[in-house]
């Protein structure tokens, strides 16, 4: 997950909604604008967190697209604010590509004012040196500062260095008491505008996680003694539509969302980047009129503004507020004929997917409580918060949700209660019946994997029985053509609680060779209970598709993803080994160097392309820097080191050798992908690289889905060779997935996967 350091990464997860909303949250439109007919004294954008990134030209068309959209719904604009992020690493060229299009973009007369955010320090620079590259590249004249826009006072505040609390040093929150102080002096009543990257600490949506840290209370006393104060700030990401994205005690604080992408809070089923999270872009538009300030709340991905304005009447007075953490009482609500069920055909051996109405609030369904009940042991079995998709638009009228971690065979009553922003309940809860499935296809492996022709190999079958009661089905063979199988099907029956191991011999031809992929689908009854891909090399000096993984798979442990979905080891096949650098930081343990997992598990952690990996079947290889820093934030202590080496193999009077493997791969940064190859007499051979330069293997781009296939040069003295395949220099950046290795004296073609598939 890329972006900012991260708590422990969530669920990214499947939530299937139908459309219409229902959310209290409505917009208004564009139109509406007009039917002000009052002028304002003063009109400013705020945006923040635009992470223009080097490795990618979304943000920049989103910010573009952000800048031409607050054009045209404020076409005479005095000051326009970012409030920090405004690149992803602090790189003089995302600099200057931010900057490219905010000059061409921004109005004449506005005063422009930026903050630094924690990542515009992520250049590997010191402190001074990345504050000097700030006040250079954006023009302003120190790291805070206060200017006076049509005789309203603007105070800007940056972080001091790059950690993602933020430090606001006692010597610039003393210079801001200061300024509060002379500003109230002059104009008693009226507004004052700060602005911060960082949220101050328990005032909006998103602070409790992502604010300020050290000087915390100085900071919150400091502005608390001037209840005309206006805070804005970003950093978290976190979305306009919930209410408490404002909020009044002691003064006003803002939230500005982001340019970027959305984030929320952890803890909820669909994680912190739900699905969909890179499309949403939000900032505001904010006018100032007499004694009252009026925030509208812009959706750039929707170019349309998304819920009610805020309005600040009399913002010094705070027996005025309204805004404030007890202005919600009511509690959400189901309509009298609302009803949860359960979608049976989805059922699995640990799973129900429950679906339900949206229920109502006045102000904000934020999220539904949802329990299963094991009715044989009275146990919750399943406990788990989900988001109401209230940052989708239109919100879902459905809902629909996996419940996760059950037990195979076993009855549950399934209860769905909504909440609001404020913990408030319904009162109303909605209850389902369902009952699990109870046959497993456990594994399906070949022993053994690599043959020659005329030997056989056993393809291996496990089945379970989690019931009580006995069960009869089949397994299907589908062998690859020229290979004769002892069974193309066979008949098995379980008792209860019984595991089974069916074995089915099977024999290459002479014309095989290569990889060959079995297909194996297990039935009870007519009904389909599974299938696996089992994958033989024959006739080769090395094979490995690591589906001979697939019963050595573990759930989740740092990710969020649900217990029912094994996808995860780091025991590498019989012969190979991972291993990790002394240095290497510990981060995310499911991406501690390298690991194999499923497709299925890898993009449930997050996709961002990773599903894109068609030549990747079954259980795969993948080294992934980016998930791997979404726990305890290694890249900020070191790198990703990794290193997946082959068993040795004999190559005593070979010349040249053949390797293939299917790649997929992102560049990033500085981050290093090799493969070597290893001699017993001391020689190394680099046989690919991956990196950023124009002259690597990758030219220094993404690599996405490719059958790689390289020669190597075998040294006359060398009698044995081992191939390694590593990851390095990699912080915060993309991923390296491989599958399908294949290695011969004989050229190697390119698989079809097509016909295979």
């Amino acid at each position: 997950m890329k972006a900012k350091n991260k708590f422990a990464a969530m669920l990214t997860v499947v939530t299937v909604g139908l459309t219409t909303s229902l959310s209290s949250v409505q917009a208004f439109s564009e139109s509406s604008i007009s039917e002000n007919k009052r002028k304002p004294e003063l009109v400013f954008p705020v945006i923040s967190d635009v992470h223009i990134d080097d490795g990618s030209t979304a943000d920049m068309n989103k910010f573009r697209t952000a800048m031409d959209q607050l054009n045209k719904a404020a076409p005479k604009q005095d000051a326009f604010v970012v409030v920090g992020d405004l690149t992803d690493y602090g790189y003089a060229t995302e600099y200057d590509k931010f900057f490219s299009i905010y000059n061409e973009k921004k109005q004449a007369d506005v005063q422009s004012m930026f903050t630094m955010g924690n990542h515009d320090y992520w250049n590997g620079l010191s402190v001074e040196k990345a504050q000097d590259r700030f006040l250079e590249k954006s023009g302003m004249d120190s790291l805070y500062y206060h200017k006076k826009v049509n005789g309203y006072d603007f105070i800007t505040l940056s972080p001091e260095n790059g950690n993602t609390h933020g430090l606001y040093s006692v010597n610039q929150i003393n210079w801001l008491g200061e300024k509060l102080a002379a500003a109230e002096k002059e104009n008693p009543d009226q507004p004052i505008f700060v602005f911060l990257h960082q949220h101050i600490k328990d005032t909006v949506y998103g602070s409790d996680l992502w604010g300020t840290q050290e000087n915390k209370e100085l900071l919150y006393d400091t502005l608390k003694k001037h209840p005309q104060v206006i805070t804005f700030s970003g950093h978290s990401h976190y979305p306009l539509e919930d209410p408490r994205t404002i909020h009044q005690k002691d003064f006003t604080s803002v939230g500005t969302s982001s340019v970027s992408y959305l984030e929320l809070e952890p803890g909820k089923l669909q994680g912190f980047h739900p699905e969909g999270y890179r499309d949403i872009s939000q900032g505001m538009i904010v006018e100032v009129y007499n004694n009252e300030v009026i925030i509208k709340k812009r959706d750039f991905h929707k170019d349309d503004w998304t819920g009610k304005p805020w309005v600040i009447k009399n913002p010094s007075k705070k027996n005025k507020f309204k805004y404030t953490d007890d202005r919600d009482q009511l509690p959400p609500s189901f309509a009298g004929k609302d009803k949860a069920s359960i979608v049976k055909e989805k059922s699995t051996l640990r799973s129900l997917n429950v679906t339900f109405p949206q229920a109502k609030d006045n102000l904000l369904v934020h999220s539904y409580h949802i329990t299963a009940k094991n009715k044989e042991t009275g146990e919750l079995d399943a406990d788990f918060t989900a988001f109401s998709e209230f940052y989708h638009e239109p919100v879902p009228k459905n809902l629909e949700f996996p419940v996760a971690g059950l037990k195979p065979g076993t009855d549950y009553e399934i209860k769905v209660q909504a909440l609001d922003s404020y913990n408030n309940s319904s009162k109303k809860v909605l209850l389902a019946d369902g009952q699990t499935k109870a046959l497993e296809m456990v594994s399906a492996q070949a022993s053994p994997s690599l043959v020659t022709t005329g030997e056989s190999t056993t393809l291996q079958v496990k089945m379970k029985n989690f019931g009580n009661d006995s069960v009869k089905g089949k397994i299907k063979v589908d062998a690859p053509e020229g290979w004769s199988v002892e069974h193309n099907e066979l008949e098995y029956e379980l008792s209860g609680s019984e595991e089974k191991n069916l074995p089915i011999k099977a024999i290459p031809s002479k014309e095989s060779s290569g990889s060959s992929q079995f297909t194996i689908t297990a039935y009870e009854g007519g009904q389909i209970i599974g299938s696996k891909n089992i994958n033989v090399f024959v006739n080769m000096m090395l094979g490995e598709s690591f589906d001979r993984l697939d019963s050595a798979l573990k759930p989740a442990v740092n990710e969020n993803i649900p217990s029912s979905i094994l996808g995860w080891s780091h025991t590498a096949p019989n012969g190979w080994s991972v291993t990790n650098s002394s240095n290497m930081p510990g981060g995310t343990e499911e991406w501690q160097g390298w690991s194999f997992t499923t497709k299925e598990f890898w993009t449930k952690a997050e996709d961002q392309d990773r599903s894109k990996f068609e030549l990747g079947q079954g259980v795969i290889a993948v080294a992934d820097p980016d998930e791997w820093d979404d726990n305890g934030s290694p890249a900020s202590k070191g790198f990703f080191d990794s290193t997946l080496t082959s068993p040795s193999v004999k190559v005593e009077g070979a010349k040249d050798l053949y390797v293939g493997f299917a790649s997929h791969y992102k560049q990033e940064g500085t981050q290093t992908a090799e493969v070597t190859a290893v001699f017993d007499n001391g020689e190394k051979q680099q046989v690919l690289v991956y990196d950023n330069k124009a002259a690597s293997d990758n030219k220094n781009g993404h690599v996405l889905n490719k059958y790689e296939v390289k020669s190597i040069k075998v040294p006359e003295d060398a009698s044995s060779m081992k191939l390694q395949w590593r990851m390095h220099n990699a912080k915060n950046n993309w991923f390296w997935s491989i599958d399908d290795i294949r290695l011969d004296d004989q050229m190697i073609v390119s698989p079809n996967y097509e016909k295979n598939r």
